[in-house]
């Protein structure tokens, strides 16, 4: 199957940069089994304690980021119900155990459309949290450098150890360009699902799924995002998307609940988890489906995406 690139050309507009924070630990300490992706509680309590910088209100750039208002504008307001932060973690979860002194964390974020204008304070907030720790006050590290990828993949240093004094200018890409680069040919994908992906279906987890239940949510995730911080409206008549995927042939469903981590709520206790596994699917219908699993690739989904839950990758092999 051929795929000549049939995305909206709207996606020339929507800008993208891609960062790789290098954090060095400064002490011996135990991380648990995908720790890594609760981030969002550290990085949110580094804010409540972050200080202010001068002229340049950061604080106000950070809790917009990480805790977005409601759009004013009511149209975005039907779509955009529960804002997402205009970032995208991306940790490795295979880094668990005893992280020692000296080792290296490499930590992937994409900020996305008007994100971008926050890196600086990302920046800055993180050199905070590695004064507090990446895991319930363990694991200070020290913000060693930010490496930054091109729209072409090529990968180049912004600074290395020290502290930042100037903003940072990093290479700005296009969505267009990049899925430009996806181009592929296939007879069948795999959907590779490597950390937990939580789906919900009125207010309850799905513990199986196949593409036409996964599809709706990555669309739905990937339009919010993309019209709340691009400004780009894309589908007019998503029905006719999830009509296609629902005729896409399931070759092999490997995808299975796991639980990850029990919640301590105050009468009982919760166990969380996600679907892990493959799915591989075939048809016709995926060449007009796939920029959409291709942009998900970048921007994960389901419960917890923004900080990295949901990540998966394609195999066109």
């Amino acid at each position: 199957m051929g795929y000549q690139a049939p995305f909206p050309a709207a996606l020339e507009q929507v800008e993208y940069v891609k960062l790789y924070f290098h954090l060095e630990i400064n002490s011996d300490f135990d991380l648990p089994v995908l720790g890594l992706l609760q981030l969002r509680r550290e990085l949110l309590q580094a804010l409540k304690s972050f200080p202010e910088q001068g002229e340049i209100n950061f604080v106000s750039q950070l809790k917009q980021l990480l805790q977005p208002d409601l759009p004013d504008n009511p149209l975005l307001l039907q779509q955009i119900q529960k804002p997402a932060p205009a970032l995208i973690l991306s940790p490795d979860i295979s880094q668990y155990g005893l992280i020692e002194a000296k080792q290296k964390i490499i930590l992937p974020v994409l900020f996305i459309g008007s994100g971008i204008n926050a890196v600086d304070a990302f920046v800055a907030l993180l050199q905070h949290l590695g004064t507090q720790g990446l895991y319930h006050g363990s694991g200070q590290f020290i913000l060693e450098g930010v490496e930054a990828e091109d729209g072409s993949g090529a990968r180049s240093m912004l600074w290395f150890a020290g502290k930042q004094t100037r903003p940072l200018t990093p290479p700005v890409s296009n969505l267009s360009w990049w899925l430009e680069r996806q181009s592929v040919s296939f007879d069948s994908i795999q959907l590779e699902i490597i950390s937990p992906l939580r789906l919900l279906r009125q207010g309850k987890p799905l513990f199986k799924a196949e593409l036409v239940d996964i599809f709706p949510h990555l669309l739905r995730r990937i339009t919010a995002l993309l019209a709340g911080y691009a400004g780009v409206g894309l589908i007019d008549a998503p029905a006719v998307l999830i009509s296609l995927a629902s005729r896409v042939q399931s070759l092999e469903n490997k995808l299975l609940w796991k639980d990850w981590r029990t919640l301590n709520m105050r009468y009982r206790k919760q166990n969380l988890g996600g679907l892990m596994g493959h799915l591989r699917v075939s048809g016709d219908e995926l060449g007009a489906l796939i920029w959409i699993l291709q942009l998900g690739s970048l921007f994960n989904f389901g419960k917890g995406a923004a900080y990295g839950a949901g990540q998966y990758w394609l195999d066109y092999s």
